[in-house]
């Protein structure tokens, strides 16, 4: 079968199902084993070729992200393995990495603490721009796995900890980061297929108003963070002023916007 062909049907399909036809690439570059470059030198695809695209579009069309269809995700250049016990690495949070990799170069800090660090994208992520040392902790033990096999791949230096939140952190750091769950519980069913039916509840439930991370980041950081510590944090797109008030007695440095333009991470330090 002409590549080029189920290509044109694919995005007709995608398009008319509301699914994004950009996905419709990286199917059938996955699927093929090729880059996404590469696929312009693909001109015929074999029975056997075709049969895993159309389960893997089968399972697209059925809401599946296609991080979780083929187990992978990209994250900042690097490659990540993600299944359902962990929350996908998304485009936004590469804001914090990016923030995070100027504060360390430009403080000379030495010393990092990743929370709720599910599948360890941006502990390994930063760690490769820094080399910083790094410290990583989730309450699950499955993301932990994961974690470690993602840093394993990536060639980064992190320490893992299975840890609800501080509770078996007994050192200070020089900067702390976290994406903790965000999502006010009402609000989660109202969420997309593709968020609430794939990515773990616990990496999305924020408790009732969202912010029940943010205030266990605020009582604890503290107390594990070395003199003119950083703290930088993922929000929500409408949180700014909430966790800005919840931090009301650390020094507010900024908030980051995304490549939406919608506030995304807090930079604090004591």
């Amino acid at each position: 079968m002409k590549l080029q062909q189920l290509k044109t049907q694919l995005k007709q399909q995608f398009k008319l199902s509301n699914v994004d036809v950009c996905d419709v690439d990286f199917i059938i570059a996955e699927s093929l084993n090729v880059s996404r470059t590469n696929l312009v030198f693909v001109d015929e695809i074999s029975e056997n070729q075709h049969k895993k695209i159309m389960r893997a579009v089968s399972l697209r069309l059925n809401k599946m992200p296609v991080d979780k269809i083929f187990k992978k995700a990209y994250f900042c250049g690097l490659n990540f393995k993600v299944n359902k016990s962990v929350l996908s690495p998304r485009q936004d949070s590469e804001v914090l990495v990016g923030k995070a990799a100027e504060i360390i170069n430009k403080k000379q800090l030495k010393t990092m603490l990743d929370l709720c660090t599910g599948s360890g994208c941006l502990a390994v992520a930063i760690n490769k721009r820094t080399n910083i040392k790094t410290t990583a902790t989730d309450v699950s033990a499955r993301a932990i796995k994961i974690a470690k096999q993602n840093a394993q791949t990536n060639m980064a230096k992190v320490n893992f900890v299975l840890s609800d939140m501080f509770k078996n952190i007994h050192q200070k750091f020089d900067l702390i980061v976290s994406n903790p769950p965000y999502i006010p519980t009402k609000d989660i069913a109202l969420l997309d297929d593709e968020v609430k039916n794939f990515d773990p509840m616990k990496a999305l439930d924020g408790g009732l108003d969202g912010l029940k991370f943010y205030k266990i980041i605020a009582q604890n950081a503290k107390s594990h963070l070395n003199k003119n510590g950083y703290v930088l944090l993922e929000i929500g797109f409408n949180q700014q002023q909430q966790v800005k008030q919840i931090f009301s007695d650390y020094t507010f440095i900024e908030c980051v916007k995304d490549l939406g333009g919608n506030d995304r991470v807090m930079v604090f330090k004591i």
